[in-house]
């Protein structure tokens, strides 16, 4: 045995993540670990790598049996290895200075790099798994299999004392299947060897003819372990989503008129000045290209809650970008209302037309930590209510009040509140500037339960009121509790659309994964 696992045990703010998780690491053996998100998979590859420590439980490395791995750093010197989806590249570097981050700049006595010894140690790495790169070659003009690859090497030149464990922490997920396949014929090689692999993925295929067992997390716990052939897909899938059937509650009546009280305490209605009729779409897409997407076509009308599910590769991400003017597009028409945008978009002229993202980093790309709550929500309209104390405190009052942010004040700065509140102010923010379709990306990650329900109550406020709504998760059992159709993207294109009896939280799984 390589590495093992007993009994882990880990929680965050009282919720238990992981509960006696066991899990056993061959030499020589590449070890599958699915699950869907919110499984724990992530938890438990942090305390396998020194990230986080366990509550309870152990962890055997060789014949070392130890309470807990302290960092990533005596995880190295023990002999894991990690390689994370995103490869630590510097785009405007070469492939030789960006190993030398980590294993060192060959120097002079006078402390001058070395760049012949550079690029030779380089190569010589490189060669090793056959890679035909230069080193002089820059990170940024590498293919993502490449880029994999070179990440590859980073982490396993990075253990000296012989790699026991090689974790690959959804390395393919961003990766055609074409160059999945050139990297995990090296995992192979490495595995054969006789390096124990922990494989993260949500690829199944990936799996056929590569690991020799699995296991499964949900809810925190070990549900399968065994044989990679024990199950076939559509077992392994019923086991990380459970085979219990929830009936989606996707009405929108009952809602709380806070969005229609801050509405009027603005003083318009989205649609007063735009053009629109009621029997409008808010959105319409049509052939829509990216990077990833190719030729995405679909439409929101005012009152619905559409999502938008798919893994990793399908063009998800990209979406909601382009949608925004965060990215450009390659092609296709969006329409929002009467208006169609052109083809090069700022995110002013999106949110001037009537469309507002609310993003999936709400610290990074949502809200600007430094300044107060009240400087956040008024912040897209700031001429508005340039010299209007009274109206910037009454909007103010409606979203704090309304949208129960805590604590109850304007002034304090924002990077101080939960994630469950900085996303409830950042909801009312943009629902302030009164859009017809407000497109949300993954809303309620790393959000207490209460505030996801408030935010839910919130968006069907929002609805009754013809607000059109794109909600885009990774989630199934919430896409299928708020949305009325929900659109399953896969490699870049509208797989399916699910709606009514077929529209469940296994529905969506499945389509995802198959």
């Amino acid at each position: 045995m390589a590495v093992a696992g007993e009994k882990l045990t880990k929680s965050f703010a009282g919720v238990r993540v992981l509960d006696g998780v066991d899990i056993s690491l061959e030499k020589g053996e590449v070890h599958a670990l699915l699950g869907a998100n919110g499984s724990g998979k992530s938890t438990l590859v942090k305390i396998l790598t020194g990230v986080y420590q366990p509550d309870s439980g152990t962890i055997s490395v060789g014949d070392r049996v130890l309470p807990a791995i302290d960092s990533p750093y005596e995880a190295g010197g023990l002999g894991i290895a990690v390689v994370h989806q995103e490869a630590p590249l510097i785009d405007t570097m070469t492939v030789a200075e960006c190993m030398a981050l980590f294993r060192g700049y060959p120097t002079s006595g006078a402390g001058r790099i070395r760049w012949r010894s550079l690029h030779d140690q380089a190569a010589e790495l490189l060669g090793r798994f056959r890679l035909q790169i230069s080193p002089r070659q820059l990170a940024g003009k590498l293919s993502p299999a490449e880029r994999a690859l070179v990440a590859l090497i980073i982490a396993l030149d990075q253990v000296k004392s012989g790699v026991e464990l090689l974790v690959l922490d959804e390395v393919t997920a961003s990766l055609p299947e074409s160059q999945a396949a050139m990297f995990l014929e090296r995992v192979g090689e490495i595995a054969k060897a006789g390096t124990a692999i922990l494989m993260v993925t949500h690829r199944l295929a990936e799996l056929h003819g590569l690991a020799q067992r699995v296991t499964v997390l949900r809810d925190g716990r070990v549900v399968h372990a065994g044989p990679a052939g024990a199950l076939d897909d559509d077992g392994l899938v019923a086991q990380m989503i459970g085979t219990k059937e929830r009936p989606a509650s996707r009405a929108v009546q009952g809602a709380s008129g806070v969005v229609r009280q801050l509405w009027q305490a603005v003083g318009a209605r989205p649609a007063d000045g735009r053009g629109v009729q009621a029997d409008d779409a808010v959105l319409t897409v049509a052939g829509l290209k990216g990077e990833a997407l190719d030729g995405v076509s679909f439409a929101v009308r005012p009152g619905e809650i559409v999502g938008v599910a798919g893994l990793a590769d399908s063009g998800i991400a990209e979406l909601p970008a382009i949608l925004g003017g965060m990215r450009a597009r390659r092609g296709g028409t969006i329409r929002i209302g009467p208006r169609t945008l052109p083809t090069r978009v700022e995110p002013s002229d999106a949110i001037a037309a009537g469309l507002a993202v609310l993003p999936a980093d709400r610290l990074r790309n949502g809200g600007i930590g430094t300044l107060s709550v009240a400087d956040n929500v008024v912040l897209p309209q700031f001429d508005r209510f340039w010299h209007r104390r009274g109206s910037e405190s009454a909007v103010l009052r409606e979203v704090i009040s309304g949208f129960d942010v805590r604590p109850p004040s304007a002034r304090i700065l924002f990077d101080k509140l939960s994630g469950g509140n900085q996303q409830k102010a950042l909801l009312g923010k943009w629902l302030l500037t009164r859009p017809l379709v407000l497109v949300l990306d993954d809303p309620t990650s790393g959000v207490d339960p209460g505030a996801r329900e408030k935010i839910f109550e919130v968006l069907r406020d929002g609805a009754r009121e013809g607000l059109g709504i794109l909600f885009f998760s990774t989630e199934p059992e919430q896409l299928a509790a708020i949305c009325g159709r929900v659109l399953v993207l896969k490699d870049g294109k509208v797989a399916t659309e699910l709606s009514g009896a077929t529209l469940t939280r296994e529905s969506v799984s499945q389509w995802c994964y198959a």
